[in-house]
């Protein structure tokens, strides 16, 4: 049975989740250095835009279900029985939910008449609405199945781009293009669906006690509404004020942070699971697990941001080519977000949800979200849109803040102090290379300047840590000389 199956390394897990995370977001970034010279920033610019409409459908459609299900399921999932009943619930309040956002969906693109023009792109993508329902990955989740979901991603992204290869290579293509990363981002939930009965035979209920599951729901929900402010309506802002050039060129600095971001917060989104059991069952596990991974994010996320801000010319070059250079500019400034970005989202989904602070969560991102749309407004036009990267890493600072107020009470129980003063030695010493390659060497190829600096720079900051006898380092170290898994 599934409820005795021992839990997996979380080691492995992270590892696994970073591939899964990787490679789906290594889909856009193989593609777009082919996509955005095929289609050029307009086709892009449209593509994005519609993108960002659907994802507004796709939130209310995913309400707060997700981190709901994940942290109760794993409290139950050692009884089957109580799992089965609990998961339909869940389901069936999905499928509600999605439904709704279907039809508010149509109902939005028939009466706004600046939609009609992406009409068909907006078809194709809201078909991510239902795909992403059926999917139910937050059962996996709860019982911590990385490998079958890293497994099922990855053979679908290899698929996808075989496809974009074979049939897009005119500027005509885009629609074409849009449909080949629905298929990208959803076939897999497909077969999600049908694998989900190892764990819990779904079907809809007559009874999915919605009154129950209400209040954690929508205060999670509103926190993913907040979220979705700051990381989608910039693009919908552009849109809306400078035109698809200009969304093409933003989206191409969006791309590479959320890549990166994305990947950041894989390793160690994988532990919710165990810290929400835990966190009711073995305090001083919890503060155990919860120092090891908070030290790896710290030991992780700081050098991200220095080394994304030092390599911003080649990075956008690579993906895009020297008509995107305008871009460079804007990833330099949304490269600082990441520093605030996967702390805060560990704090709130390591500490606050799990100990059941969900409206805590809820008032961090409001806040950044009401900052981030005042810039919005304020700046944007003013500015262009190297403002709406200025309010990515804002609203990202004040969430961080406010977060980090919300859970001081555990955080003040960790021993951070080594890797935060690891960290910023090794960044100080990255940034007085990085100074010193820009007045002393000039490269002609940008992947080889690309492959140089990042490789010396990834080099310099790994050898500060291991001289300083960082505890997250070596324990990386270990693992890698020794290949075994975390028990």
């Amino acid at each position: 049975m599934a409820s005795n199956t021992k839990l997996p390394s979380l080691t492995r897990n992270a590892l696994l989740n970073s591939m899964r995370t990787v490679s789906s977001l290594l889909f856009p970034l193989i593609t777009f250095p082919y996509v955005s010279r095929i289609l050029g920033a307009e086709n892009i610019g449209k593509i994005n835009y519609s993108q960002s409409i659907v994802s507004y459908f796709a939130l209310f459609a995913g309400l707060g279900i997700t981190n709901y299900a994940i942290r109760e399921g794993a409290k139950i999932k050692r009884d089957p029985e109580s799992l089965t009943r609990f998961a339909r619930q869940i389901f069936t309040i999905n499928i509600i939910s999605s439904a709704i956002a279907y039809v508010a969906f149509f109902v939005t693109i028939a009466i706004i008449p600046n939609l009609h023009a992406y009409m068909v792109l907006l078809l194709i993508q809201c078909l991510t609405i239902g795909f992403t329902t059926l999917g139910v990955e937050w059962l996996y989740s709860i019982f911590e199945d990385y490998l079958y979901i890293s497994v099922r991603t990855i053979l679908v992204q290899v698929l996808s781009l075989v496809l974009m290869f074979a049939f897009v290579h005119t500027p005509s293509d885009y629609i074409i293009y849009a449909a080949i990363s629905v298929f990208a981002t959803s076939a897999a939930n497909i077969w999600g669906f049908f694998y989900s009965r190892r764990y819990a035979k779904l079907a809809l209920t007559r009874t999915p006690q919605i009154q129950r599951h209400f209040n954690p729901i929508m205060t999670l929900f509103m926190n993913n509404v907040a979220t979705a402010v700051y990381s989608n309506a910039g693009t919908t802002f552009v849109g809306a004020m400078l035109g698809d050039v200009q969304v093409g060129l933003y989206s191409v600095a969006m791309k590479v942070y959320v890549i990166i971001r994305q990947a950041i917060n894989s390793l160690t989104g994988v532990s919710m699971p165990r810290l929400s059991y835990l966190s009711s069952n073995d305090p001083k596990g919890y503060l155990r697990l919860l120092n090891k991974l908070f030290n790896a994010v710290i030991i992780v996320c700081i050098p991200a941001a220095i080394m994304v801000f030092a390599l911003s010319r080649p990075i956008v070059l690579i993906i895009s080519g020297p008509k995107y250079i305008e871009a460079v500019p804007m990833l330099e400034i949304i490269a600082f977000a990441l520093a605030f970005t996967a702390p805060g989202v560990f704090l709130m989904n390591g500490i606050l949800i799990p100990l059941r602070r969900e409206k805590k969560v809820v008032i961090a991102t409001a806040s950044g979200a009401a900052v981030n749309i005042l810039i919005y407004v304020v700046g944007i036009r003013t500015f262009g849109a190297p403002a709406a990267c200025l309010s990515i890493v804002v609203a990202e600072c004040v969430v961080f803040a406010l977060a980090l107020c919300f859970s001081w009470d555990q955080v003040r129980q960790l021993r951070l102090w080594e890797s935060i003063w690891h960290s910023a030695v090794g960044c100080a010493l990255v940034l007085a290379c990085n100074v010193a390659f820009m007045h002393t060497v000039n490269f002609s190829n940008v992947i080889v300047d690309f492959a140089v600096r990042g490789t010396t720079y990834g080099a310099v900051y790994v050898t500060v840590l291991l001289l300083l006898r960082d505890e997250s380092a070596l324990f990386f170290l270990k693992k890698l000389i020794r290949g075994r898994h975390e028990r």
